[in-house]
Parts: C-alpha cells; structure tokens; sequence
C-alpha cells in the first residue's frame, strides 16, 4: 500500500489552513482600504484668487482678439485700437462675471519694480488686492499675470 500516489489529508489541511490566513489579511487589507476616509481635494486661497484673476484675464483677452479678428475682417480698421491695453475697472468687471464673491478689497493701477539682470526696471501693472492671501499683479499690456512671490 506505499506506492499509492495522491494528496494525504494532513496536507490538504494544511493548505486550507494557508489559504484561509491569506484571505483573512486579504480582507482585513482590503477592508481598511475602503473604510480610509478619503481626503477633500483642498487649494488654497492662493490658488483660487489666482484663478480668478486667470479667468478674467482670459475672458479679456477672448474678447479683445475676437474685437482684433472683427476690425481686421472690416473696412471700418480705423476706430479700433491694434494694441492690447486692460486697464482697472475692465479687469473689475471681468473678475466679478467670473466669481460671484471674489473677496476683492481693490482693483487699482499702480507701477511695480522688478529686478532684471541687476537692473530695476518700472512696470504699469493692475494690483488685485484681495480680502485675504496674497496680491495679483497683472501686465496691462500682455496679460501675464504675476503673484507678490514672484515679483520679489
């Protein structure tokens, strides 16, 4: 009766035992994994301030290169202006079509020093000051925009 060949009971039991840890970690594992609160996306003040003003600044820039692509596609290319200029009370207004409660304490024109290559250069800018975090800074004249961290 030696030479039978097959699968003794001690080893089947041992393998179910085996199997039946592994799918208890398995579960606890997985079980912790689901319970895990996950964590809100949260952004800063910051970051949402500096969307807004993106956002107005975009829509500014929309409408003055469709005004641009209008004038060129007319005869009438003498009232329009060929050059990009947002001032103040536009970028303002912009701000509030994009936000309903932006948290804007003044929007105001105002020139700002910036270092370049050693030098100090005077740039027109609009300041964004907001209710809270940081102030925006925004070219008049391009659109870009620039945050206090960066202009220093």
């Amino acid at each position: 009766m030696r030479n039978q060949k097959g699968i003794t009971l001690v080893a089947l039991v041992i393998t179910m035992i085996v199997l039946l840890i592994l799918a208890g970690v398995s579960i606890a594992m997985l079980n912790n994994i689901l319970i895990q609160p996950k964590e809100p996306q949260t952004t800063t003040r910051e970051e949402d301030n500096e969307k807004i003003v993106k956002s107005a600044v975009s829509d500014l820039l929309t409408a003055y290169y469709e005004e641009t692509n209008n004038a060129t596609n007319t005869e009438n290319t003498a009232n329009t202006s060929s050059t990009l200029e947002i001032n103040a009370e536009e970028l303002e207004d912009a701000i509030h079509k994009t936000s309903s409660n932006p948290g804007i304490n003044s929007v105001t024109e105002e020139t700002l020093d910036i270092a370049e290559d050693e030098v100090d250069t005077a740039v027109p800018v609009i300041k964004v000051d907001f209710v809270e975090g940081e102030d925006i800074y925004v070219i008049p004249t391009t659109g870009k925009i620039v945050t206090a961290k960066s202009a220093e």
